[in-house]
């Protein structure tokens, strides 16, 4: 009878049964249903603004570059921006995306619809969800 009690008592300290595992693995995947997307948004969103922050820069050294510059003007080539960047490469978007210049005619408008000045600047970046940005136009 004591043998039977030892038994008992051993079985019942095994380990978890097959539906309290289930229940665990359903608990953790209705987690990540609800996780998941807000982690993808922020993801999204943090590359969003490191383009952004990217294209600022490029502004930057766009004002830089025609405050050196003989005939006070923009360029629109990247590679005379390098050095008012303060590094041998032009920045570079987190999503593969290549970055332009544009001189704005006064018939561009900016991301948030307004119209760019002539002789004003555009920054743009070729991935379809960073868009562009307009300094002294767009406002972050």
């Amino acid at each position: 009878m004591q043998r039977n009690k030892q038994r008992t008592a051993k079985r019942g300290r095994r380990g978890f049964t097959l539906i309290e595992m289930l229940v665990v693995v359903l608990v953790i995947a209705i987690l990540m249903a609800v996780a998941m997307p807000l982690y993808l948004g922020a993801v999204t969103d943090a590359g969003r603004k490191a383009c952004r922050a990217n294209m600022q820069t490029i502004a930057s050294a766009e004002q830089a570059f025609r405050l050196r510059s003989s005939n006070f003007s923009y360029t629109t080539d990247l590679n005379q921006l390098n050095a008012s960047m303060g590094s041998t490469a032009t920045p570079v978007c987190p999503y593969n995306g290549s970055y332009s210049v544009e001189i704005s005619d006064g018939s561009a408008t900016s991301d948030n619809g307004q119209t760019v000045p002539a002789g004003s600047l555009i920054i743009r970046c070729s991935h379809p969800a960073h868009g562009s940005f307009a300094p002294g136009v767009d406002s972050e």
